[in-house]
This record gives C-alpha cells, sequence and structure tokens, in this order.
C-alpha cells in the first residue's frame, strides 16, 4: 500500500488512475511536484519506491560494486548439433517460391548433354558427372593458389592450405566412355528411360518432350506442400477474410494484424522425440570428435537454410523471382561438344579439359537476369583447449601438431604439448576425486567452444575460382528449353554470383561478385597449363608450382584475385532475428 511506504505520495492524474510517484522527504515542495508528475508518466500503475541513502551508505555500495567481477561462462559441450534449427531441403524444395528439380527416376531423355544439370546434387548421376572432370572443388588447387607462396600472398589460412596433388588425382582418374556419346549418356543416366526394346524414333521423340515438361513444371504434391509452407499471401488473404485491420487495437490480434516478415511460413516444429534422435545420433558419430568433420557436417545441414534466407531477402523486393535448383553445369564446354565460336576459344585454352560447377541455387529475377548462388556456413563449434582430445591439430583430435611451415614451429609446438600434458593432468584428478562415471564427465573439460564469427564485408580469394568458374559454367544455357528469355545472344545471361555468409549467432551477410572476363580467360589459361605440364604427363605438381614457371603473368593474375576479393558489391546485412529457422514445439529446449 503506497501509504504505508515511507517517502511516497499519492499523485491523481486526468485519466482518473490511481498512481504512485516517489520523492524524497528532504526536498522542497516545488521539486516533489515536478518529479512526481514525471514519475507517474511513466511508472504506470506500478508504485516505484525509492529509499533515502546515506553517504556512508553510497559509499560502502560503490566499494561493494567496484571490487566485484562478472565473468561470462564460456559455452561449451560435447555434442555439436549440426543440424540446429535447420530446415532440410526436401522441405525447401516445397517452398512456393522455390523450383525444385524432379527426381532423377523422372527424367527419362536428354535433349542435349548440358541437360545433366537436370540430376540433382545428391544423386549418384550427379556423382558420377565427376570423374575426371575438374570442378569447383578441385579450380583453386589447380591454379595453385593453395601452395604455400601463392596462400601466403593471398591471405589463404593454413586449414585450407594444401598441393596440387589431389586436382592432379581427380584429373589422371579415366573419363567414363558413355559421356562422350550422348546416347550412351542417356542410356546410363535416364532412369526413367524406356525399354530399350520399345526405343524407336517415335518413342523418343515422346520422350523428348516429356523430360522438357518434367524439368519445368514437377513440384512436389499439393498436400505435402500445404503440409510444410503458407505463402505470404494465403497469410493476406486470411487477414483480409477475418476483417483484421492494422487499425485493430485488440491485444489478442497484434500478431495477426503484424505483417509476417518472409515469403512463406514454415509449418513444422522440432519435437522433443526428434531432438531424443539427433542426440543419440550426435553421440555415435563424436564418440572420436574431429572439428573439421563437424565443420563439413554443419556446412551441409545449414545449406538449405542459407539459401531460404537469400529466397527471403530477393523475393522480399520482387514477388516474381524465383529460386531454381540446379546440378553439374558445364557439360556444354567438354571437348567433343562444338556450339559456337566462344565453346572452340574456351576449348583451346582449356586444353581439352573438361570443367563443371555445381551452384547451391540460381537467383531468376523477372526482368530475366540470373545470378549465382553460392551460400557459405561458417561454423561455430571450435575446439576447447583444454580437451584430452586437444593436441594442437586443428584437422581432429590425434596427430599431435600441424604443419604450418612457421618459424617458431619448436616454440609453438612445446606450448602445445605443455597444454595438452596440463589437460592430462587435469583429467587425472578428476578421475581421482570423481572416478570413472558420471561426476568425472560432468567436471571433465568439454571437447567444443561456441564461437561469435563476425562476418566482414569482403569474399576470401579462395572462394572466387569457385564463383567465377560457376558463372562460366551457367552461362547463356539457363533455362534450356525455352521457356524463359532466349540464351541466343552474344553475351551471357549469367554476369554475376551472390555469396551469402551466413553465421548462428551473428546473422548473414550477402555479396556480389560481377563477372570479368579477362579473370575468367586467365583461369582458362592456367588450367590448361596444368592438365598440359602435369595431368597429360603424369608428372605429379611439385611444390609452389606456377610460382616461379608462371611468371609475372601469373603474379598478375594473383594480384588480380586479391582486387576481386576486396572490390565485391554489399548488397544487405540480414539481421539475426532476421533468418528464417525451425521452431520449437512449446516446452522442448
Amino acid at each position: 500500500i503506497p501509504a504505508q511506504i515511507p517517502g511516497a505520495k499519492h499523485v491523481t492524474t486526468n485519466n482518473n488512475h490511481h498512481r504512485a510517484a516517489v520523492t524524497l522527504s528532504n526536498e522542497n515542495d516545488e521539486e516533489q511536484q515536478s518529479s512526481s508528475a514525471s514519475s507517474s508518466s511513466s511508472a504506470g500503475d506500478e508504485v516505484i519506491y525509492r529509499p533515502t541513502i546515506s553517504d556512508d551508505d553510497a559509499a560502502s555500495i560503490k566499494s561493494r560494486s567496484s571490487t566485484r567481477r562478472y565473468t561470462t561462462r564460456q559455452r561449451t559441450g560435447d555434442l555439436p548439433d549440426v543440424h540446429w534449427r535447420s530446415i532440410p531441403m526436401s522441405h525447401l524444395r516445397a517452398h512456393p517460391n522455390f523450383q525444385p528439380l524432379p527426381p532423377p527416376s523422372q527424367l527419362s531423355a536428354l535433349p542435349t548433354k548440358e541437360h545433366v544439370r537436370y540430376f540433382r546434387q545428391e544423386s549418384w548421376q550427379w556423382d558420377y558427372l565427376h570423374r575426371g572432370r575438374c570442378t569447383t572443388s578441385q579450380t583453386a588447387a589447380a591454379l595453385g593458389f593453395l601452395e604455400s607462396k601463392a596462400a601466403h600472398y593471398l591471405g589463404i589460412p593454413n586449414s585450407l592450405r594444401r598441393g596440387g596433388y589431389s586436382a592432379w588425382q581427380r584429373l589422371r582418374e579415366e573419363v567414363p566412355s558413355e559421356i562422350e556419346n550422348l546416347t550412351e549418356l542417356e542410356r546410363v543416366l535416364c532412369e526413367g528411360r524406356a525399354d530399350n526394346n520399345n526405343n524407336n524414333n517415335n518413342a523418343t521423340a515422346t520422350m523428348s518432350d516429356c523430360a522438357a515438361e518434367t524439368y519445368n513444371s514437377w513440384r512436389p504434391g499439393t498436400k505435402e506442400s500445404e503440409r510444410l509452407w503458407i505463402s505470404s499471401q494465403q497469410l493476406r488473404q486470411r487477414r483480409h477474410n477475418n476483417n483484421i485491420t492494422t487499425s485493430s487495437t485488440s491485444s489478442t490480434s497484434y500478431y495477426r494484424r503484424k505483417p509476417f516478415p518472409f515469403s512463406a511460413k514454415y509449418i513444422p516444429s522440432l519435437t522433443r522425440d526428434e531432438l531424443r534422435q539427433r542426440k543419440m545420433y550426435v553421440e555415435h558419430i563424436e564418440q572420436s570428435p574431429s572439428p573439421m568433420a563437424t565443420r563439413m557436417r554443419w556446412g551441409n545441414a545449414q545449406e538449405a537454410t542459407s539459401v531460404l534466407t537469400a529466397l527471403n531477402y530477393f523475393c522480399g523486393l520482387d514477388e516474381d523471382t524465383v529460386i531454381r535448383e540446379v546440378g553439374m553445369c558445364g557439360a556444354g564446354f567438354d571437348p567433343d561438344v562444338d556450339n559456337s565460336d566462344t565453346n572452340v576459344r574456351d576449348g583451346a585454352l582449356l586444353q581439352g579439359l573438361s570443367i563443371g560447377a555445381t551452384p547451391d541455387a540460381l537467383v531468376c529475377h523477372s526482368d530475366g537476369t540470373v545470378e549465382v548462388l553460392e551460400v557459405k556456413n561458417h561454423c561455430p563449434f571450435v575446439w576447447n583447449k583444454i580437451s584430452p582430445h586437444y593436441t594442437g591439430n586443428k584437422g581432429g583430435g590425434g596427430g599431435g601438431g600441424n604443419r604450418n611451415r612457421n618459424k617458431k614451429k619448436k616454440k609453438l609446438h612445446s606450448n602445445r604439448r605443455r597444454r595438452h600434458q596440463n589437460s592430462r593432468k587435469l583429467n587425472d584428478d578428476i578421475a581421482d576425486d570423481y572416478g570413472d562415471g558420471e561426476p568425472a564427465k560432468k567436471f571433465a573439460p568439454k571437447h567444443y567452444l561456441i564461437r561469435d564469427f563476425h562476418l566482414e564485408r569482403r569474399i576470401p580469394p579462395v572462394y572466387i575460382p569457385q564463383l567465377m568458374m560457376e558463372i562460366l559454367c551457367v552461362g547463356n544455357a539457363v533455362d534450356l528449353d525455352g521457356n524463359a528469355q532466349s540464351s541466343s545472344s552474344s553475351e551471357p545471361l549469367c554476369k554475376s554470383a551472390v555469396m551469402v555468409r551466413q553465421t548462428a549467432t551473428k546473422g548473414a551477410i550477402m555479396l556480389r561478385l560481377n563477372r570479368d572476363e579477362e579473370w575468367i580467360t586467365e583461369m582458362q589459361y592456367f588450367l590448361g597449363r596444368f592438365k598440359k605440364e602435369y595431368v597429360d604427363t603424369g608428372i605429379i605438381p611439385e611444390d609452389n608450382f606456377f610460382w616461379e614457371s608462371g611468371g609475372e603473368r601469373y603474379h598478375k593474375f594473383l594480384e588480380r584475385t586479391k582486387e576481386l576479393s576486396e572490390s565485391v558489391e554489399f548488397v544487405a546485412f540480414i539481421d539475426h532475428q532476421k533468418i528464417q529457422r525451425v521452431v520449437f514445439e512449446h516446452n522442448v529446449k
């Protein structure tokens, strides 16, 4: 009761609400009235009491607050949830603004060789097409960017540095003979192909027509889509049918009146049983912890969520924008394909090398322009340095010490050995005190820490070859069946790539890299040299190849790569709260 609180005073305002404001008993009447009026306007129906504090009490409080130390507890654990709030790719395919690829069993014919891009990434056909082909995973290595000197010049981290042996080994693989013949390629890859006994000319023409229809019109079932998504148009229609307007003041209709921030509402939620099953799976695969494997699993599991982030942004600007799924592009650049003078020129530069690239998606704008979409998910889980599994090797739990060619390698390794011995001693002490049961596991150091990844307005140089290769391979053949803008123009239809770099705690950033013809020509030249000098001759690439033999032309190529990395176009920053993810059911944590 305000009357029973010393120093409190009643104030009655014009809105007939009984409020209490706080005034100090030793102030004058004029100060009491002004402070009461201001307190009543901000305190509402709450009674706020500010007692009078003596000088001695204030000094003691100040001394206690100055000596108190607040430390934030590190977020640690043993079971990294790589599927944290992720939306699976199978659900994204049912999104109203996403154009998915049909299942491989629905594809019955290949009208052209470039039509192999309609096979999904997880299909065996997609893996089959990688044999002997230089794809984006091998491009940087084949260009020598991952060698020690070039990587140091470009600022590529040690964890990504490796020689050109992996690219040399991939390109040395024997290319399947069926790839050189379109008829044989269709027979091997197309699961929906009719029986060979009934394969006459009329049947072939019919299959080509069916294939064109399947490529452009296939979508998941209506019931499945309605079970997973509610489009923003449907949400607006529901508000209109319920006569909910923005002027409504009802508290129950507030969230209905508020415009939905995404292009569609995701219906499923995470249940307790699903969370329990996921935990059992992580316990099984984390018996021998490896941060590199965890990083790879995080990137694969969160890929569809990052694509959805780009979809919500571009569709928010233009509702007619469509995000299209795509498989491996670039089969039209194969040596046996001769479609235009451009392909002849590119083939001469590549020395007969087969190339390919698989973007995460294609952004098809309403004005007919197309952009490559590539997403990178930065894993929040890193090694805990006092973990018993940590030995200084960033790639895994064992093997002590990394080969980073550091000048202070001996001192660095001695510090790591000392830190590892201390963590072992700490674990032994815990085992002596608590045994080997649950208490020991509770107090033992955890394997992983959660880091906050701060984003920069740049694309790391190591990703420039990947994006440029995707731009080159997408080329003009975006809509191979002629339902969109014609691809017969001399200029390429795909002129840029958008990269989404998404984190778990700090939002996402979207950057655009424009097509650079001179850089693409240089890339083709050095890839052709790699094939001619090492792949065709069977000679394993030496350390820092192209650094000396490439001469001034190679150093200018590296310099231009750094310039492209720093001069990318900033598109948008997506706040953490504005990233659409799966939500938990009530009382599920």
